[in-house]
């Protein structure tokens, strides 16, 4: 259990905290069900029958910026399409958890072993996700990782990917009754649009070439480290700062 006390130990000690990304760094992406629970919020929230994810190129993405630039697309005004987030996403999710027993929940190579030592030195783990809220801890409850996780932000709950850093900030400062400095989190990702947002909140970024983007594509977009898997431990526990 993460408690104010071991935060400030942590602290201290200039610990920093783990903010995975899902698709593509922790679970190989393209899940079908998550896939088609857009296309289910767009057919029946926005009724644009004709409406579909494969129109637009959505890696790094947060589901909310997805949904609105696919009806934009069929000339669905982003104030309309805000307008409609909230029931959308619930759409979302309620699909997901009809239809989660036909999806593909394949844990990445490395993930385990990373996440293992991280729990062994008590380091609280978070969620940076594109996904909606619900959507995202099931596929960490399918896929069997859940619980190393203790905290996170979703992609329901901004419309853009860099206000996230700040809601997952607060989640875990409430949760600990701890101020958290925002210089010690750090976004684990496998896109450039990972990348971007870490930069423009003011955080590190390690990136992992497990998604749709190489090592080169990834240096190149600015990550403060680059890794071909999660099995690379030893680096990425150094540039947490964990001994």
């Amino acid at each position: 259990m993460v408690t104010s006390i071991s935060i400030a130990n942590l602290l201290q000690k200039d610990i920093k905290f783990p903010l995975f990304d899902i698709d593509g760094t922790l679970l190989k992406g393209g899940n079908k069900t998550h896939a088609d629970s857009f296309n289910f919020a767009l057919h029946t929230v926005y009724y644009q029958p004709t409406a579909s994810i494969k129109e637009i190129q959505i890696h790094g993405m947060i589901d909310t910026q997805i949904l609105i630039e696919i009806v934009k697309l069929h000339g669905v005004s982003e104030k309309e399409a805000k307008s409609k987030m909230d029931d959308a996403t619930k759409a979302m999710a309620c699909y997901f958890d009809e239809h989660k027993e036909t999806g593909t929940f394949v844990v990445l190579n490395g993930v385990k072993d990373i996440l293992e030592k991280l729990k062994k030195n008590q380091i609280p783990i978070g969620l940076l996700s594109g996904n909606v809220e619900e959507i995202g801890w099931s596929k960490m409850e399918r896929a069997g990782i859940k619980d190393y996780f203790t905290f996170g932000a979703f992609g329901n709950l901004a419309f853009k990917r860099v206000d996230l850093i700040k809601i997952v900030q607060k989640r875990l400062e409430k949760m600990t009754n701890s101020e958290i400095p925002l210089k010690h989190f750090v976004i684990i990702g496998d896109t450039p649009l990972d990348i971007l947002c870490a930069k423009a909140g003011g955080i590190e970024v390690i990136a992992v070439a497990t998604g749709a983007y190489s090592t080169d594509e990834l240096q190149k977009a600015g990550a403060d480290l680059v890794v071909t898997t999660l099995y690379e431990t030893d680096k990425i526990l150094s540039f947490l700062n964990i001994k």
